[in-house]
């Protein structure tokens, strides 16, 4: 006990006092006294990993606050593919934007998941933004969530409730606009179409999502959309409706092993935590009675009006059924 104290630069009498504090805590002995000695407990001894554990996850956070202070100027090259378009990641990095307006945002598109993965092993982007699973095992991985997409049709297409979710085997002669680019998510939606025994009748194929919404926008054609852009196409007047079955896929960040660099790992950080404050709104409307897109409209007024007050994420209304949330 003596060297110990020494070693934490404290009384022997705090310390001992701090070890009683803990077993009155974890209502546990930690030690067996005998005479002048301690010897640990079998509880003792399997609290040593957790609490080094506790003790690295302390120091590493330590290290990341250190770098935010730190972070002035410098820039971040990021990856995506065309299932994870460049205006998702802008409205996911926004809070870091904010927090870091010296750090220069550099983003790149590759044609797919392989693609990216080989570039940000040869280090040509530092952090890459994917649909999951990725073809190669030799990079680090950070989930983020599930792309949900919904179906964006024109103001006014006959046959499309958008109170009523739609079975895909009755979207019969709906003209569909595609990005052909978009390889992965192209093969998920066909399959769920087969599945339904649906033979898509093709209106248009375009190079992004911009375009896919601006000949919806116009009559031309519906779309498979993601969760985020569908509220900008329902606020702009289209019909949005969700899918059965739903069409979704995981989706989150690709690096190489290793620590990431200061601007690198803050960014990943602020991006899991906006999305995390969009998705859990999300889920308390729903909790709350609301359709989906609802509440996306919903939680994205409140966050760009409330964004200083994190305290309303947690305060959930009493919910009109019992419904478990869904991953967005």
């Amino acid at each position: 006990m003596n060297r110990a104290a020494q070693h934490l630069h404290l009384a022997q009498a705090s310390l001992s006092q701090s070890i009683r504090q803990l077993e009155r805590e974890l209502k546990v002995p930690l030690f067996h006294r005998t005479g002048r000695s301690l010897v640990p407990s079998p509880a003792g001894r399997l609290l040593v990993e957790p609490a080094r554990k506790i003790l690295d996850d302390v120091l590493a956070a330590q290290d990341i606050m250190r770098a935010a202070r730190e972070l002035q100027v410098g820039s971040i090259t990021i990856g995506t593919m065309p299932e994870m378009s460049s205006e998702a990641v802008a409205a996911w990095s926004g809070t870091f934007t904010r927090l870091h307006p010296g750090i220069r945002i550099d983003v790149q598109e590759y044609t797919s998941a392989g693609q990216l993965c080989e570039e940000v092993i040869a280090g040509n982007c530092e952090i890459g933004f994917t649909t999951f699973p990725v073809p190669n095992t030799s990079v680090a991985t950070v989930e983020l969530g599930v792309q949900r997409l919904l179906l964006v049709a024109p103001p006014g297409t006959p046959g499309v409730d958008p109170a009523e979710p739609l079975r895909l085997a009755r979207l019969g002669d709906l003209p569909l606009i595609i990005r052909p680019s978009a390889v992965r998510e192209q093969d998920i939606v066909g399959t769920l179409l087969r599945h339904e025994a649906v033979v898509p009748r093709i209106a248009a194929q375009v190079p992004n999502r911009h375009a896919q919404m601006t000949l919806v926008l116009q009559g031309a054609g519906a779309a498979f959309l993601p969760l985020r852009m569908a509220t900008a196409a329902s606020r702009a007047g289209a019909i949005v409706v969700e899918t059965r079955p739903e069409v979704r896929t995981p989706f989150g960040i690709v690096h190489r092993t290793g620590r990431l660099g200061a601007a690198a790992q803050s960014f990943v950080i602020e991006c899991k935590a906006e999305l995390d404050r969009w998705n859990n709104r999300i889920a308390v409307l729903q909790e709350s009675g609301l359709p989906l897109l609802a509440a996306a409209l919903r939680a994205d007024e409140e966050l760009k009006t409330r964004k200083s007050d994190a305290s309303f994420v947690d305060a959930r209304p009493e919910p009109a059924r019992s419904t478990p949330p869904q991953p967005r």
